[in-house]
């Protein structure tokens, strides 16, 4: 069950690198991955501001594989948590079988980690900061509503004592119809920058959904892993 739970790793491992855009083809992992440069370029598919793909050369020499690896180690997998010791990155570079999938394993763990991490951090931000947003949405619209709502009870005042006079009405008529231009400009103002803030809320929460989304099935798949550990030692769930 050890072996079968190995290959079911194996095989979830590289569905997860089928999924990276590459610089080179993957047809020997333990061959192609010994130098780290895809390694490298693994890590800046998911941290692409926090990763500087020159910094790692491709290479057949022991010596600048090591320097690659070396690297990594300080300049990449400490933003993931991941420390690889020195006789591991012997052990790739000197293409032993089976070491470098465990390490690429790893990586990947840490990734989801981190992006796991990365996405709760950004919900709190996001909840926080849209009560705040949201205020900001209401000033703007109460900057609108207030001459709409309170000029049309003060408008008719100033004709109301005009229109008893029988000279000028048309002054009168045209002094109480020129605020109700500006107020239902105003009135339209308002209604705009209503339906701005609605259409805003809703693709916030859109994206929201969709980082949602990926937060579950990124548990989801930690969850199966579990489960089936479990499962490999014999406990039942």
């Amino acid at each position: 069950s050890d072996q079968a739970m190995e290959e079911e790793d194996l095989q979830r491992l590289y569905a997860w690198l089928d999924e990276i855009p590459l610089s080179r083809p993957k047809k020997n992992i333990t061959r192609d991955f010994s130098d780290g440069v895809m390694v490298a370029e693994v890590m800046h598919f998911f941290l692409p501001k926090g990763i500087e793909l020159h910094n790692y050369t491709p290479a057949n020499s022991s010596k600048q594989k090591i320097n690659n690896w070396t690297t990594l180690n300080r300049k990449a997998f400490t933003k993931v948590d991941l420390s690889v010791p020195e006789n591991v990155i012997k052990g790739i570079v000197d293409m032993k079988p089976g070491v470098v999938e465990v390490v690429l394993n790893n990586l990947r763990l840490k990734i989801e980690d981190y992006l796991l991490r990365q996405d709760h951090g950004e919900q709190e931000h996001s909840y926080m900061a849209s009560p705040q947003s949201h205020v900001g949405h209401g000033s703007r619209a109460a900057i609108f509503h207030p001459p709409a709502a309170h000029a049309p009870t003060h408008a008719p005042l100033h004709p109301g004592n005009p229109v008893h006079r029988s000279p000028p009405r048309k002054d009168g008529q045209r002094a109480h119809s020129e605020p109700t231009r500006d107020n239902l400009a105003q009135a339209l103002m308002a209604k705009d920058q209503t339906l701005m803030d609605y259409q805003e809320t809703v693709e916030i929460l859109q994206a929201k959904v969709r980082k949602l989304e990926q937060l579950v099935m990124l548990k989801d798949r930690r969850l199966d892993e579990l489960t089936r550990k479990l499962k490999a030692n014999g406990l039942k769930i």
